[in-house]
């Protein structure tokens, strides 16, 4: 079981024969994680943009382009175009978002006929080391990234997409707790109602491969101490290793959280596509892109 992020990076270290392909990589973060991972044999890297600019650099930042392989494509619109295209003719494991708006690399992703979706839900599940008192290993939250408000159908492929990615991890049976503002089920409030639901999907083993609770407050999900206190006792409350949000402002909110107050680093992968797919903010380090890659790399080889 991997507990923490230099664990993450020594496994997929491990892993052979991925590459990676990156629409727009013209900004420094992005490049220095693909240099970093490379250098470190996470994977090969295909990179699609200004070539020139994307030349500049690698050498700015010690690198040969050389090592990679570059097409130079005119604007964001044709890089993602030849992405999707290698990931169309299996030459690509996995897509690092560079230098552009989600969407302009989402769009034609998720083409009916030209794209990369998959039979399930596409949803971003984000991995921090859990910075809950006393706890070991990693937290998992899903969905800040994509889904904007989840319907129940959804919120069961997004809970079963992030119990795929810690199965990854070496999670055999992952904690799940499914997120609301209290821990009682209130008609009044949608989350706790279909945050029961999924917990009885569990029980009746609709939901396999993890043990799953709610709904949970965030102080009960993490906290032991909060979870007696309020007589909720189970095995996920206080223990929670995945958080399944109500909507993407809850998740949003958090996972900035992590990074701004906390200074967590972060990693996040997007399941349910053809391959995975690394959807970074364009103000995330490089740090975080390059544990996103290890990830990414992980998921990929699953």
């Amino acid at each position: 079981m991997i507990t923490n992020l230099e664990q993450l990076v020594s496994k997929a270290r491990s892993i052979k024969n991925i590459t990676a392909g990156v629409p727009c990589p013209e900004d420094d973060s992005t490049i220095l994680s693909v240099i970093q991972a490379k250098q470190q044999n996470l994977a090969d890297f295909i990179l699609c943009g200004a070539a020139a600019r994307i030349k500049e650099l690698l050498r700015q930042h010690g690198a040969s382009p050389a090592d990679f392989e570059i097409f130079d494509c005119p604007g964001a619109e044709a890089a993602v175009a030849r992405i999707v295209a290698l990931g169309r003719e299996k030459k690509l494991q996995l897509i690092l978002k560079g230098f552009l708006p989600t969407a302009a690399l989402m769009k034609p992703i998720l083409d009916k006929e030209k794209g990369l979706r998959g039979p399930n839900l596409l949803s971003d599940i984000l991995v921090v080391e859990n910075p809950a008192s006393g706890a070991d290993g990693l937290l998992g939250m899903s969905d800040g990234g994509l889904n904007i408000l989840p319907d129940l159908s959804q919120k069961k492929q997004i809970l079963e997409n992030a119990v795929a990615v810690f199965h990854c991890l070496g999670y055999a049976e992952p904690k799940v707790g499914v997120m609301a503002a209290i821990e009682t089920v209130k008609d009044s409030m949608p989350a706790t109602l279909d945050a029961r639901a999924l917990t009885e999907m569990n029980q009746r083993g609709e939901i396999g491969g993890c043990r799953v609770y709610g709904p949970l407050a965030l102080d009960i999900a993490v906290s032991p101490q909060a979870a007696e206190h309020k007589g909720v006792v189970n095995d996920v409350a206080g223990h929670t290793q995945i958080m399944i949000v109500p909507n993407i402002e809850s998740g949003n909110l958090l996972g900035k959280a992590f990074t701004y107050y906390l200074k967590l680093t972060v990693a996040h992968v997007v399941m349910g596509a053809q391959l995975p797919i690394l959807i970074p903010s364009r103000n995330e380090s490089d740090t975080d892109k390059f544990h996103s890659l290890a990830l990414g790399v992980l998921s990929a080889a699953s």
